[in-house]
Parts: structure tokens; C-alpha cells; sequence
């Protein structure tokens, strides 16, 4: 072994020669020796004050020599940790065990160089080690009080939490939450400083954080002050330690878009109405018009049409002024269903509506219906009486091809005052457009969807589909757009009248075959490709995919096949047959839009899957729906069961996100995983 710095040696002898024996030895070893002989023990004492010595050699006898015992007295009252070796004029085993009984390291001799090298060089590496661990200790202690120091001056609101506990919070986060005493905090748990509808979302994101798969999303919460008032925040999650354990920290920041004072810094605002801070009747509309110039990302538009049922009632009760605060209650309720790129607006008294992006109109009926079940479910604390409310929405598509903005409110109008006419406390979406309508719509698109096929104007679209857990697989789920000139339609718009018209076998032979010329290119570990209701009744197509297969050398491994848990149900034994199929030829299969129908587990016992993907509208208020959270742990608990991989559809917010992780979930997709931009790599890549 060869050193790269010399060693510095003591030597305890009364012979000058010892200390050169020793100092040729370790320099035949490969080590550069430094020696200083100490002629009597005495001197030991002063040698060890240089902290630079790294290890001491005792020539005696015997292990029993006084001056043994004297030179390990010498180094214990030093504090030095230098290895002691004893050299004796030979070595037996009985020896060996008395040397380390008095607190040496090893007894060697000279009659042994090879062994004397051995044992100096392990020892040496060990001492080396072990102070470079403590030096290693002292950095990372003086850092753990740079840290605290700079977390208690820090203007940043911190908690750490350790096994659920609060065990440190900073000046900052007591400021927040409008505590004057750390001692009032610390050592309760995490989940009491936020509101009972936060706490699986924290636990979620907090369990991620330790286990070091949480990478900077920040969480939207109500937190509980001191005087019991919530308090919207964000919160963000880091992996931290605390007395050298593992513990989260957690920073909070004031939200300042959901905070009560918004309101009154807009009272001068023309544009936003003093109470809530929605946009006016006028803004609004203008704001519509805007979104609505613009395609949604993956989804639709749709309008919702919402007022308090029995308002004028409420005001004899209330009174005309304490009625404005049970409004600015409702408001608050709405906003905390808000999406960020949702538009809010209140035209004038007690009307209200909301333009909002979603990927299905199932989906806007769950957002509806969580609104109103949380509404019916709050106790409204207005001019000291304690209130129940209702209220009834109306919800309306807007058709791009067909539709002015007059026509979608009012179409949303009339659903709302269809719910109003059935008892109020409902919620309404109109019934598709009637025979000539649709006939109509359909002989232009027929026309479209044609030309098309035959001139390669579909475009496809990748959406990520991302693990939540350590395994990172480049899956992706498989879009489909129509191009019309420099103009994108959207499935929800095309799809409808290619089913009634008998085109979808085609669309979905077009898609597969640009799928697998992507697989062949980019090779993801998965693409899931959708599957319509015709194609489960073609008995060509397994033999079809196998051909495709074939020609362009695409592994059935990456071919993930979904089917809708509607069309399975609806076609029971065709899905079964053709699910064995495919996955018979190597590929895989998905159910998709899981949880929909009146018993979808019993499902899973007839079809052989590979992957679950939980439907979008089930994301829909599940941060703070307890029960709607244990019915998906119970779909994830029989796919694990069945050792079927679920993937959570339509993730659109970190908490959302974090809850679906401490349900279980796998995978999720949804504008959260992939940012605001939709397209992530298009059909232009296969040429």
C-alpha cells in the first residue's frame, strides 16, 4: 500500500535503534514514518499533546511492564485516541488477549515485519476513519445550529415534524397562527394545526417527503390559528432531521388569493364585487368570451348556473345586511372548490356562475354535486342563528360549432330552473340536442372525420402517466386530435357523431397503427391506446394488432389496451374474450373510467387486467370527502389484490396528488403531471 502523506509515529524505547526498526518496517510497507522516540513514558505524555499523532509503539517485555500501563494512562489523560500498539520480542495467543484486556489494539513484534505492517496499516485506517466521523460529527452539528439559527430568524413560517408530532416551531409560524408560545404547540400532532378535511392530503404529503418522493409541490390548506379562525396557506414538505432523526419540514405561507381581507381590498375595484371578489357582471362576461376563444386542454368547457335555493326567505329570517354575509359565506364555500384556471362570477345579488375546464362532463356533474353536498352539509353561522342551505345548479356544455355565449347561459339557466322546479338542491345537465339537431351536426362531421382518414389530418397526443412511487416507467396515454385547417377538435366534439355513424372501427385502426410507428421510434416502457365499444365486437382485430405487430417489430409488452368499465359492463363476455386475446399476444390490458357504474367490482372478477385507471370525476372534492376516499382505497385494495397496477385519471392539484398517495394509488395522469401544456409529443415525430 502506498501513502500519498506521511505518518507522524511515537516510539517508546530506551533504544534508538527501535525507533528505526519501526520507521523501515512502515516504510517497506508502503507507509512514510515520521518517528519520535519517547525514552522513558514520562515523555509520552508531552508527545500526545500534538494532536497530529497518529499511533504509538510500546517496546516492553511483556504486556504486564509497568511502563505498559503507564503509557495508556498517558494517552487516556492526553484525550487521545491514537491507537497503542505493544512490540514484545515475540507474540503467543495468550499474550494477544492480554494486550487488548489493558486497552492496547494489538501486540506485534519485530520477528514479524509482514504482520507488525499489517497490523499498523489497519489501525492507522482506522484511526483515520474514526476522525474523520467526528470531524464529520462536528460539521454537521455546527450546520444543524447554522440551520436552526437561520430557521428561527427566518421570515418563512417552519414547523418540524417528527412521527406525526410538532417537536419545533419558529418565531415566523407562531406569528402565522397567532401563537405566543412554542410550549402550546410543540408536542401535539402535525394534523391538529390544519382543518379535518386537510389532514389526508398532509399525511400523504408528509409520508412522501420521508420516504424522499415528494419533489416540491406545494399543498393548499386551511390551517387552524390560535383563536381556532382558519387560516389559508400553502405548504410545502422537504425532508429535514431533528436531534440527528428524520423528520419533515414544514413551510407555510399565507394565501394571500383565498384570504377573507381580498374582498375589502376590492371594494374600489368596479370590476369585482365588494363582497366576494368575483368578477362583476360585465368582467365576467368579458372573461368568458376570452376562455372560451381558446380550445380546452383535453376536455371541455362547461358553465354552471347557480343561485341558494329559498334566498328570500333566508333574508326575512337574517335581515337584508346579515344576508350579505351569507353570501360572502356561500363564496367562500365556492372558492374552495376553485380550480386555478376556473372563472368565478357574481352577477349582482345572490346569482352566481362559474366558466370551468373539465376532461368530461361527468366530471363538472361531480364538481356540481360536491358543491352541493358540501353546501347542504355547512352550518351557515349568520347574525347568531345557526342556518342549513341549499342550493340548485345548472350546468351546460358549450358546443364551439353550434354556440354564442347568450345561448350557453341561457342554456345553463334552464337547467338551473329545472332543478329549482324539482324541490330545489339539485343539480341539472340538459339532455343532448334532439334528433334534427343532431342529425344536422352530424352529416358535417361525418364529412370531416372522413377526410381525415383519408388524408392523415388526426394528430396524436401524449399525456404522461407518472409514478408516485420509486418505480419511473416512460408510460404514456394515448390523445387523439382532428385537425380542421389550423383549428384542433377535440374528441368530445368528433367522437359522438363517428359513434352514431359507425366510424369508430376506423379511428381506432388509425390510431393503433401511428401508435406503434411512435412505439418503434421513441420505445416507452407503455402506451395506453383506447379501445371504442365497435371495436370490442371485431372479431378482426386481434389478428389485425398481431399483423401491425408484426410489420413494425413493436413489443406487445409496451401495448397497453383500454376499455371503459361502461362498455365492459354493457359487453361482458366480448371484453373478456378479447382482453384474454390480447394479453395471449403479449399485450396489456386497462379498464379505464373505473368507479362509474352501480357495481364496478364485480367487474375486475371477469376480465383480466393489468392496469386500473380510476375514473377523473372521482378526483372531484376527494381532499376532503372521507368517505368517497375510502370507496377508491377499497377499488385500490382489490386491484392489489389481483396484483393490478391503478392509475388515478384527471389529477389536476397537489392535493389531490398527495391524498392519492396515501390512499396507495400507482399512477396518476392529469394536467398536474404534465404542466399547463397539453401536448407533450405529437404524431409529427412518427414521419
Amino acid at each position: 500500500m502506498t501513502q500519498s502523506r506521511s505518518v507522524d509515529v511515537v516510539v517508546v524505547s530506551d533504544l534508538a535503534d527501535d525507533a528505526e526498526s519501526v520507521s523501515q518496517t512502515l516504510r517497506n510497507g508502503g507507509v512514510a514514518a515520521r518517528c519520535t522516540r519517547a525514552a522513558r513514558h514520562d515523555d509520552v505524555g508531552e508527545c500526545l499533546t500534538r494532536s497530529d499523532v497518529e499511533i504509538v509503539f510500546v517496546f516492553a517485555e511483556s504486556c504486564a511492564d509497568d511502563h505498559v500501563a503507564a503509557v495508556l494512562a498517558a494517552r487516556a489523560r492526553a484525550g487521545h485516541s491514537a491507537p497503542v500498539l505493544i512490540v514484545a520480542p515475540s507474540v503467543q495467543e495468550s499474550d494477544l488477549a492480554d494486550a487488548l484486556q489493558i486497552g492496547a489494539q494489538d501486540l506485534v513484534s519485530l520477528n514479524n515485519p509482514a504482520r507488525l505492517q499489517a497490523v499498523a496499516l489497519r489501525e492507522l485506517r482506522s484511526y483515520a476513519q474514526s476522525r474523520a466521523v467526528i470531524q464529520m460529527q462536528a460539521q454537521a452539528e455546527k450546520l444543524e445550529r447554522q440551520v436552526a439559527s437561520l430557521v428561527n430568524e427566518s421570515a418563512d413560517a417552519i414547523m418540524l415534524v417528527q412521527e406525526g408530532i410538532v417537536v419545533s416551531v419558529n418565531p415566523a409560524w407562531m406569528s402565522l397562527l397567532g401563537y405566543h408560545e412554542d410550549g402550546d404547540v410543540i408536542g401535539t400532532p402535525a394534523l391538529d394545526v390544519f382543518v379535518p378535511n386537510s389532514h389526508t392530503p398532509v399525511k400523504g404529503a408528509m409520508s412522501a417527503t420521508l420516504r424522499d418522493q415528494w419533489e416540491g409541490h406545494v399543498l393548499t390548506l386551511l390551517a387552524v390559528g390560535n383563536d381556532s379562525a382558519s387560516v389559508p396557506v400553502k405548504a410545502q414538505f422537504e425532508r429535514s432531521n431533528f436531534d440527528e432523526d428524520p423528520c419533515v419540514r414544514v413551510t407555510l405561507a399565507f394565501d394571500r388569493e383565498r384570504t377573507d381581507d381580498k374582498p375589502r381590498e376590492l371594494v374600489e375595484n368596479e370590476e369585482r364585487h365588494p363582497l366576494t371578489g368575483f368578477y362583476r357582471r360585465q368582467r365576467f362576461l368579458r372573461e368568458m368570451e376570452k376562455q372560451l376563444a381558446t380550445a380546452p386542454k383535453g376536455g371541455l368547457w362547461m358553465l354552471a348556473y347557480l343561485k341558494p335555493d329559498n334566498i328570500a326567505e333566508l333574508r326575512e329570517q337574517i335581515g337584508p345586511l346579515s344576508s350579505d354575509d351569507l353570501l360572502l359565506e356561500f363564496a367562500r364555500v365556492m372558492q374552495d372548490t376553485m380550480r386555478p384556471n376556473d372563472v368565478y362570477g357574481q352577477f349582482g345579488g345572490d346569482l352566481f356562475m362559474v366558466l370551468m375546464q373539465r376532461g368530461t362532463e361527468r366530471d363538472a356533474s361531480a364538481w356540481a354535486e360536491h358543491l352541493r353536498d358540501t353546501v347542504a352539509g355547512k352550518v351557515f353561522e349568520v347574525a347568531e342563528k345557526s342556518l342549513s342551505v341549499t342550493c340548485s345548479i345548472g350546468l351546460a356544455r358549450y358546443d364551439d360549432d353550434s354556440e354564442d355565449l347568450p345561448s350557453l347561459i341561457l342554456k345553463a339557466q334552464k337547467a338551473y330552473l329545472e332543478g329549482v322546479k324539482d324541490g330545489g338542491n339539485r343539480t341539472v345537465l340538459p339532455a343532448e340536442s334532439n334528433d334534427e339537431e343532431t342529425s344536422a351536426g352530424d352529416t358535417l362531421y361525418v364529412k370531416k372525420i372522413k377526410g381525415a382518414l383519408m388524408q392523415n389530418n388526426f394528430r396524436l397526443v401524449f399525456q404522461p402517466v407518472a409514478s408516485l412511487g420509486t418505480r419511473s416507467q416512460q408510460m404514456f396515454d394515448v390523445l387523439l386530435r382532428m385537425m380542421d385547417g389550423s383549428r384542433e377538435i377535440m374528441p368530445v366534439s368528433f367522437m359522438p357523431p363517428a359513434r352514431r355513424n359507425g366510424l369508430l372501427k376506423p379511428i381506432d385502426r388509425w390510431v393503433i397503427g401511428n401508435a406503434m410507428r411512435f412505439c418503434r421510434e421513441h420505445r416507452p416502457a407503455g402506451l395506453f391506446i383506447r379501445l371504442s365499444a365497435d371495436s370490442l365486437l371485431d372479431d378482426t382485430l386481434p389478428a389485425w394488432i398481431g399483423q401491425q405487430m408484426a410489420a413494425t417489430g413493436v413489443a406487445g409488452s409496451s401495448l397497453i389496451f383500454q376499455i371503459t368499465e361502461a362498455d365492459v359492463e354493457a359487453r361482458l363476455l366480448e371484453a373478456r374474450n378479447l382482453a384474454t386475446t390480447l394479453k395471449a399476444s403479449g399485450c396489456k390490458v386497462a379498464l379505464e373510467h373505473f368507479g362509474v357504474t352501480q357495481q364496478p367490482l364485480q367487474t375486475l372478477e371477469h376480465v383480466p387486467l393489468d392496469f386500473l385507471k380510476i375514473d377523473g370525476s372521482l378526483m372531484e372534492g376527494i381532499t376532503g370527502d372521507e368517505p368517497l376516499q375510502a370507496r377508491i382505497a377499497e377499488y385500490i385494495q382489490a386491484a392489489k389484490d389481483k396484483r393490478i397496477t391503478t392509475v388515478a385519471e384527471r389529477v389536476e392539484d397537489a392535493n389531490t396528488m398527495a391524498v392519492l398517495w396515501q390512499l396507495g394509488v400507482e399512477y396518476i395522469q392529469g394536467f398536474y403531471v404534465q404542466g399547463p401544456e397539453e401536448i407533450v409529443l405529437e404524431s409529427e415525430d412518427l414521419t
